[in-house]
């Protein structure tokens, strides 16, 4: 790692997954770390992965850097030794931070909770580096007997209430989580999952080939109710003549074990299973689609959270079916960027479906274009990144020096 008196202050981004192959999460990451190096920082992606290369940090965009500190070493080990190994995640990197030539001017940490916390808290204020943790969520059991067999679910309780109240600030992706931290006396800068707008081509014409109204699903079947989509679409167009769904992400083994389709000798002619597929891939499903779709139940899971597929689905050109969760409010306009479901079941969505396939290539030519409009007024990383100087400068972290900005240095 290589510094000197001219560089711009340096952002130690920590996060305990593989990146940039962590999903949503990853992707998230990427965006706030691109709209901090828009704002003239540094920034160095510290993830959990193993990397054979060595742990030095090494280029990975303009202005980030990226590198693997090896925590998660122990996945392949039981059980009971894996958990014991969990207390300790974190240390590595705790170590890597403290062993900088420069102090960062400010640690970020993307989930990661106690292990991560406990590790990293005492080290940033000897250090007198401020800590600030990236909210993207809140996950609680259905049951209190399911939350106390889950010691997984004490870590985040005792993070979320306990933990994090004590660090220097939050980047909260929901208006939930922000409210929540800000009554606990925390500064607090407001940041939905941001995306390189500019770099995501959109389709912004209608483009049916066969006239079917063309959806598409990417994500976790049991996260978004994708039962009740398949059930609202058997029961509107069961031979599928009229709309196409694909789905992308649950196996075809975990489709065909859903309700809908328990029992059934053949996946329905309205289905494409596409499988496992690699974001690229995700990406030009959803592009090619009229509407982007899924449902989630109103609870704490999705009022805290905020659905990255939402962005960059309009950032695609491809307006959005789903019922109202987080703060999609905001930014989902019925009828003019995406249509909005009443609530989160087969009835309401099969109404939905039928104003869907009542809309022609004009109408829904205008919808991609009002898609891509939202996704850059509001999910671009650009537009948030004086928010995260504010928070940053609230931390008392140093300032960045723009006349730098431009350089392509790396921590």
């Amino acid at each position: 790692m290589t510094t000197s008196p001219h560089q711009s202050p340096w952002i130690a981004y920590v996060v305990p997954f593989d990146f940039p192959e962590g999903g949503a999460g990853a992707r998230r990451v990427l965006g706030n770390a691109q709209a901090l190096v828009a704002a003239g920082y540094r920034v160095t992606i510290i993830s959990a992965q193993i990397d054979r290369s060595g742990n030095d940090a090494r280029p990975f965009a303009p202005g980030i850097s990226l590198a693997s500190t090896g925590e998660r070493d122990a996945e392949h080990l039981p059980r009971a030794l894996k958990r014991a190994r969990y207390i300790f995640t974190g240390s590595r990197t705790r170590d890597w931070i403290a062993n900088a030539p420069t102090p960062p001017a400010a640690i970020i940490l993307y989930s990661g909770y106690s292990p991560y916390l406990l590790q990293l808290t005492g080290m940033a204020r000897k250090r007198n580096i401020p800590l600030i943790f990236d909210a993207v969520e809140w996950y609680t059991a259905s049951s209190t007997a399911g939350f106390l067999k889950s010691p997984y679910l004490w870590n985040i309780e005792f993070a979320m209430r306990v933990l994090i109240p004590r660090q220097d600030g939050i980047i909260a992706i929901s208006s939930y989580l922000a409210d929540y931290y800000r009554r606990r006396g925390l500064p607090v800068a407001q940041v939905p999952p941001t995306l390189d707008v500019a770099a995501l081509e959109p389709s912004l014409e209608s483009q049916s080939p066969d006239g079917r109204l063309r959806l598409a699903y990417c994500g976790s079947a049991s996260n978004d109710l994708l039962d009740m989509v398949i059930t609202a679409l058997l029961r509107l167009d069961p031979g599928g003549t009229r709309i196409l769904l694909d789905i992308a992400g649950p196996t075809a083994e975990e489709v065909s074990a859903l309700p809908s389709l328990r029992g059934r000798d053949s996946v329905p002619p309205g289905l494409t299973l596409h499988g496992r597929v690699s974001h690229e891939q995700s990406v030009a499903i959803t592009r090619a689609a009229d509407f982007s779709i899924f449902l989630r139940q109103i609870n704490r899971v999705s009022s805290a959270g905020f659905p990255t597929k939402f962005g960059e689905s309009l950032s695609l050109g491809t307006p959005v079916i789903t019922n109202l969760t987080s703060d999609l409010a905001k930014y989902l306009q019925d009828g003019v960027n995406g249509l909005v479901c009443a609530s989160p079941d087969a009835d309401a969505l099969t109404i939905v479906l039928e104003q869907a396939l009542a809309l022609d290539p004009a109408r829904l030519s205008a919808m991609r274009r009002a898609a891509r409009t939202t996704a850059e007024t509001s999910f671009d990383y650009n537009i948030h990144s004086e928010a995260l100087v504010r928070l940053l400068a609230q931390c008392n972290a140093p300032g960045p020096d723009r006349t730098l900005m431009e350089n392509d240095i790396h921590v």
